[in-house]
C-alpha cells in the first residue's frame, strides 16, 4: 500500500466540530436546513469514520533481522540448488518476507515478467492438485497458455522455467499440496535442477513424517526436502521496532502515540501478540481507533490493556495446545 509522507491530523483535530453560527430565519413552507453546528458534527463523524477505515488498511512490510537471515538462506539454497522447508507460526510475517524477497529479485513491466526471472513465488489457496500447481506457476510467469491436459501444462512449465532463467521456486501454504503435487515438485527439482522451497505452518512438517505406515509413500518427498528452517517469531525488541515503524509509515499522526517509547507498553503488546505479526497489527489498529474515540485519555500500560479488551492469546507453539 502506498503511503503519503504527509502527517495525518491527530484525534483532537478530527473530533473538533465547527463553531455554531446564527441560524437564518426560514419561511414556514421551507424545509428545515441543518444548522451549521449539525453540519460540522456530521463532517466530524464522517472524518472519524474515514480515519478508522484508513487505520484498518494499515498493513506495511517492515524488514527485520529475521527477514535478512531468511533471505541469506534462500539465496544460498538457490545458488547451491538445494531444496528446503521453511515453517513458522507467524504466517503473516513469513508471507510478507517472501513477497518482499521476490519483488526485490524480479522486475515486471506492464504486468509482464521481465527476463531473467530467477525467483518464482506462488501461494496455494486451497487443496492443490498437479493441475492447480502448474496453473499457479504459469500465472506468475505471465504465460497465457494456461490450459490443456496435465502433461502439456507440465512441459510448458518446465520450458518456461528454462526460458526465464528460473533458479528457485517458492511455494507458500505448502501444507495444502496433495501428494501428487508434491511429487510433481520433486520431479521439477530432479529434471530442471531448480531449488524448490516449501513454506507454511508447522503442520507442514507433519506431512513429511514417513514413520507412519500410512506415510511410506512420502519417503521420496521427505528425502528431497531434508533441509529445514524455522522463521522466528518477533522478539520483544522486534516488536518495539514494528510498533515504531507502524506509527511512522502507517499511522502518520502529527502527534504520534509513541507507544514504542514505553517499554511496559511494548511488553503488553508483545505478550498479547506472542511474537506474531497479525495479532500485533490488529492490536495496533484497535489502539489507534480507541484513541480516536478517547482523545483525552492518557497513553499508559493500564489504558492500553483496557483498549485491547478481553481476548485469547495466540498459540505460538504446539506445546501451548
Amino acid at each position: 500500500m502506498s503511503q503519503s509522507s504527509e502527517p495525518i491530523k491527530e484525534p483532537e483535530e478530527l473530533r473538533r466540530s465547527s463553531k455554531q453560527q446564527p441560524e437564518t430565519k426560514q419561511s414556514d413552507n421551507a424545509e428545515p436546513k441543518p444548522t451549521t453546528q449539525e453540519s460540522g458534527q456530521q463532517q466530524s463523524q464522517s472524518s472519524l469514520q474515514a480515519e478508522i477505515e484508513r487505520i484498518g488498511r494499515i498493513d506495511p512490510y517492515i524488514g527485520l533481522q529475521r527477514d535478512t537471515d531468511l533471505f541469506t538462506s534462500l539465496d544460498k539454497w538457490r545458488d547451491l540448488r538445494i531444496c528446503s522447508r521453511v515453517t513458522s507460526v507467524d504466517r503473516l510475517g513469513l508471507s510478507k518476507a517472501l513477497d518482499y524477497y521476490t519483488k526485490q529479485r524480479i522486475k515486471r513491466r506492464g504486468g509482464l515478467l521481465q527476463v531473467p526471472a530467477p525467483v518464482v513465488y506462488i501461494e496455494v489457496e486451497q487443496h492443490c492438485r498437479p493441475t492447480d500447481l502448474f496453473l499457479l506457476i504459469l500465472s506468475f510467469l505471465s504465460n497465457p497458455l494456461d490450459f490443456g491436459p496435465l502433461r502439456d501444462l507440465r512441459s510448458r512449465t518446465w520450458g518456461t522455467f528454462k526460458a526465464y532463467g528460473v533458479k528457485i521456486l517458492i511455494v507458500n501454504n505448502a501444507e495444502w499440496l496433495s501428494l501428487a503435487a508434491l511429487n510433481e515438485l520433486v520431479r521439477i527439482f530432479e529434471k530442471t535442477k531448480i531449488s524448490v522451497i516449501l513454506t507454511g505452518s508447522l503442520y507442514l512438517n507433519d506431512n513429511f513424517n514417513p514413520n507412519s505406515l500410512k506415510k511410506k509413500k512420502y519417503i521420496n518427498i521427505h528425502n528431497t526436502f531434508l533441509k529445514y528452517y524455522e522463521f522466528s517469531l518477533l522478539s520483544q525488541p522486534d516488536t518495539a521496532t514494528v510498533i515504531q515503524e507502524w506509527e511512522i509509515s502507517g499511522l502518520r499522526w502529527s502527534k504520534p502515540l509513541n507507544l514504542a517509547m514505553d517499554t511496559d507498553i511494548v511488553k503488553v503488546l508483545h505478550d498479547a501478540s506472542q511474537g506474531q505479526l497479525r495479532p500485533l497489527y490488529e492490536n495496533l489498529r484497535e489502539i489507534a481507533a480507541w484513541k480516536l474515540n478517547n482523545s483525552r485519555v492518557q497513553i499508559n500500560p493500564q489504558n492500553i490493556s483496557k483498549a485491547l479488551g478481553i481476548c485469547s492469546k495466540p498459540i505460538s507453539k504446539y506445546t501451548d495446545i
